[in-house]
């Protein structure tokens, strides 16, 4: 790496927390907060289950009772339930939740609301993201096999970090099991795109382990370059070696032209048959007396999962032209590979003594590897209008993303104390995102007057773009809680209070180098990439090759966050009447994030870059026991959402989603929200109903906008609406099929309904800014859908022996982003997903499962004004597994 990329964490640290400290004291305090460290599991969330069946009515019946405990309103999904449903990662099992929906297989929307309303809790500490454009992490990155239960809490309560929009999910990880357990899972699986043959490259997915061997990074040639010369032009250059003259200028070309080959150069596109998925897992857990009173646990696991996936898309971008939409850029026949690498490990040990003290370690590794070969026909702004010519992109898009956790918490139990109760935990953790040898270039092709085409490398200072990236979050995370009980009377109380301390640094840092080939022939830039940028071609003089790494725009930065926070709260339970929570959070919170030049300084003034706020945050619930069967909740919150890191550092980079090019904005200030919700449940048998209305006023909401003038490219950025709301209504349901007599009945007891729908509406004012002038200044929240539908199907035989789930999901359509210049918004379209999943299980020990996603053969759609903005292909996914269960 560069001199600029020398820059350690500890100097990241120092850095960032000395601009916090000294700029707290020249900047307003604001009553706001954010992320903050979250508290460990209480002990409501750390019940222990022991199903006597393994059914999957049963399962869902018992995950819908410890929600039913649950003092604020709560939904659970338990390991039995994520298994039968054939959910391979925590992402997937999170769209059969009431309200929420699945973005690109990664991120939820609660309620309707984007991944920003959202946050996630690893075992009730707060972890980094290892994805850089978001501030939650990619569910898809934790498999099934290490989950034990998924809690998504929808109404605030204080022990959580007061960073609460839509919801908070807490990955559970499987605890010290009570007895010895192995467990053996191999599948494989196949997507209908990958009937055609894929695409390759030299380096390319043959790295099966999800690591690169060191092709696509940095070279060494290349990185002493860069901390000799800094900047490698060659006036630069010249001057660095005694000052510009003619033989340093002479040196300084060779040098710019010799640096070509450190590059690695051999990345041609060849097609290759697609192999089928395979994925296995392996866990163990048991328990030892070590002594009277005194247990060991541990429990084990290990997972891998390789899947290949061709991409089939369409892309355009418009101006208008009264209410007619023309084309800027028009890509309609987009082709492409993703090749893909998923690797967790999971280590877990636990000391118990008696029933009083109990104390874990967690460590965790997940690695999720993406190797990406995209290319695309068609026309940019340049080619648009002209029939002869059209051209071809073509992009190599790499990256690694790691996140490793360790984690030690206790829960102790003092009779002594007035059974005072008492958790804790600390958490380190760890996140990366490494992305070397990005690569992207184009070929023009123009139509000969005898009809064949003739295709070259377009002449251009630009002609190839090389980019190194590489991403580093630290994070630490402490906190305790404490629970007081007592009774009075007909009243039972629990006093708790709590502390949290959270600490994030990141380093951020992104190399770019362009080829320049305005020197070429015609006839040289007709050949494939690695004969064009041979070793002869780019040391002969003549062809005037030579690299740069300027940049237009700043591509790296330093950032931190401190949080300090502390709650108290009151639980009153009145003669299995009434329980009644309330409490208040305060939260001190700091954050900064630097631009940096590509000298390495720091580049604008430092003040413009810190975020200092702190405030209370009150939360009430109050739930009426109306009879047994039937209970009602009411709540009230006062939470924040704050800017992400790269929201709020003005630097360029593509949001994976969507490809579309972001920058940052530092002026963005945190959203206030205030919440309501009424909600009534009714619990009889395994059977249960419930149906909620909720409300939320939102101030200063952050929005993605597209900028104008953006000239053939859509490029977004973020910006505060003046005010928003959200209302709507949702209900859920559990019912199994035994109200039927005769023989209709006997075959109807085996089958069970789930389901649940939400219907909400969305309202933001938002202001006019500068460089976007928007088309809607009254609209719906960017990423709002106004109703999420699940249906579930289930049947289990009586032997327990057949089990099988037809599963629905559909959202409606939301808007992707906001229009401009009398544009109307862009509208991603709703996706009807049907799924079915059959089990087969000869013994209480081995099981086959066959699964089926997307029957419907559903496409992902972005539309504006009627026209295609962006179309991706999803293919119909087919998978088959074993497992064996001790």
């Amino acid at each position: 790496m560069s001199s600029k990329q020398k820059l350690s964490l500890s100097r990241v640290g120092l850095s960032v927390m000395l601009a916090l400290s000294t700029t707290t004291t020249l900047l307003p305090i604001h009553a706001k907060a954010q992320d903050s460290a979250p508290a460990p599991q209480t002990e409501t969330e750390e019940l222990e289950r022991i199903s006597v069946s393994g059914r999957l009515m049963s399962s869902a019946a018992a995950a819908a009772a410890e929600r039913r405990e649950q003092p604020y309103v709560a939904e659970l999904l338990g390991m039995e339930q994520i298994s039968r449903a054939g959910d391979s990662n925590a992402a997937t099992a999170l769209r059969r939740v009431t309200g929420l929906t699945l973005v690109k297989d990664k991120f939820i929307y609660v309620r309707g609301l984007g991944e920003r309303y959202s946050s996630t809790l690893l075992n009730g500490a707060l972890v980094p993201s290892p994805d850089p454009t978001r501030n939650v992490i990619p569910l898809d990155m934790f498999p099934a096999g290490i989950i034990e239960s998924l809690v998504v809490q929808k109404a605030y309560s204080p022990e959580l970090p007061a960073a609460f929009g839509g919801g908070n999910v807490n990955i559970r990880t499987a605890a010290i099991p009570l007895q010895t357990t192995f467990n053996l899972a191999i599948g494989t699986g196949y997507n209908s795109l990958n009937s055609a043959d894929g695409f390759s490259y030299n380096g390319g997915d043959d790295d099966w382990h999800g690591k690169d061997d060191g092709t696509r990074a940095i070279s060494s040639e290349l990185a002493a370059a860069q901390n000799q010369f800094g900047v490698l032009t060659p006036i630069n250059i010249a001057e660095a070696l005694g000052g510009i003259n003619a033989t340093n200028l002479a040196q300084a070309q060779t040098i710019v032209r010799e640096l070509g080959t450190a590059f690695n150069r051999d990345i041609d596109i060849s097609r290759t048959s697609v192999k089928p998925d395979f994925d296995g897992s392996v866990s163990f857990g048991s328990r030892f007396d070590l002594a009277k009173n005194v247990v060991f646990g541990v429990m084990t696991g290990f997972s891998y999962d390789r899947a290949t996936q061709n991409i089939e898309e369409q892309e355009r971008y418009y101006s208008i032209s009264g209410e007619a939409l023309t084309p800027l850029n028009r890509y309609d026949d987009i082709r492409g590979t993703e090749h893909q690498i998923k690797l967790s490990g999971m280590l877990n040990f636990g000391l118990e003594f008696g029933v009083d003290h109990r104390i874990e370690t967690s460590t965790i590794y997940l690695r999720d590897t993406k190797d990406e070969i995209k290319i695309k026909n068609g026309d940019s702004i340049e080619t648009i209008n002209e029939t002869n010519r059209f051209n071809t992109d073509t992009s190599l898009t790499y990256e690694e993303r790691t996140m490793l956790s360790n984690q030690l918490r206790g829960r102790h139990n003092l009779p002594s104390l007035w059974d005072l109760a008492i958790d804790w935990q600390y958490t380190d953790a760890k996140a990366r995102r490494y992305a070397p040898g990005q690569v992207e270039y184009r070929y023009l092709n123009e139509t000969q007057a005898d009809g064949s085409v003739f295709s070259f490398l377009r002449r251009n200072q630009n002609a190839v773009t090389y980019s190194f990236g590489d991403m580093q979050d630290n994070t630490q995370n402490l906190s305790w809680n404490a629970h007081l009980p007592m009774t009075l009377g007909k009243a039972e109380l629990t006093f708790s209070t709590g502390y949290n301390y959270f600490e994030r640094n990141r380093d951020a840092q992104t190399d770019r180098f362009n080829f320049d080939t305005v020197g070429f022939s015609l006839q040289q830039l007709a050949g494939s990439f690695a004969e064009i940028f041979s070793d002869s071609h780019i040391l002969d003089a003549g062809n005037g090759f030579k690299i740069s790494n300027v940049t237009t725009q700043a591509d790296d930065y330093l950032a931190a966050q401190m949080i300090d926070a502390g709650y108290a709260a009151l639980e009153l339970n009145y003669d299995y009447l009434f329980r009644l929570n309330l409490g208040v959070r305060y939260e001190d919170f700091k954050q900064v994030s630097l631009p940096l030049a590509a000298d390495g300084q720091i580049s604008g003034n430092v003040t413009d870059s810190v975020l200092v706020e702190d405030g209370f945050y009150p939360a009430l619930s109050l739930t009426w026991f109306v009879n047994d069967d039937l209970q009602a909740r009411f709540g009230y919150s006062k939470t924040v959402v704050r800017p992400d890191l790269r929201e709020v550092t003005p630097v360029l980079y593509v949001d994976p989603l969507t490809d579309f090019k972001v920058t940052g904005f530092s002026g963005l200030t945190s959203t206030d929200i205030n919440s309501a919700d009424v909600r009534f449940e009714w619990y009889y048998d395994n059977s249960n109903y419930s149906i909620g209305l909720f409300y939320k006023d939102l101030d200063n909401p952050i929005e993605a906008i597209e900028l104008s003038g953006s000239d053939g490219n859509l490029l977004m950025s973020f910006r505060n609406a003046e005010s928003g709301k959200l209302y709507g209504v949702e209900a859920e349901f559990l019912q199994q099929l035994d109200m039927f007599n005769g023989s209709i009945g006997q075959i109807a007891d085996n089958f069970f309904l789930a389901g649940n729908l939400t219907l909400s509406e969305s309202e933001i004012t938002i202001q006019r800014f500068p460089g976007a002038n928007l088309t809607n200044l009254e609209r719906g929240l960017s990423g709002h859908s106004k109703y999420v539908a699940n249906l579930q199907l289930g049947f289990d035989s009586d032997n327990d022996k057949h089990n099988a789930t037809l599963t629905y999901n559909v959202f409606g359509k939301r808007i992707a982003f906001a229009g401009v210049n009398g544009k109307d918004d862009a509208f991603e379209q709703p996706f009807n997903s049907l799924d079915v999943t059959y089990s087969y299980a000869p013994n209480s020990n081995i099981s086959v499962k066959l699964g089926l996603k997307n029957l419907l053969d559903e496409d992902v759609e972005i539309l504006q004004q009627g026209e295609i903005l962006q179309k991706r292909t999803e293919g119909q996914s087919y998978s088959l597994s074993f497992s064996y269960k001790y």
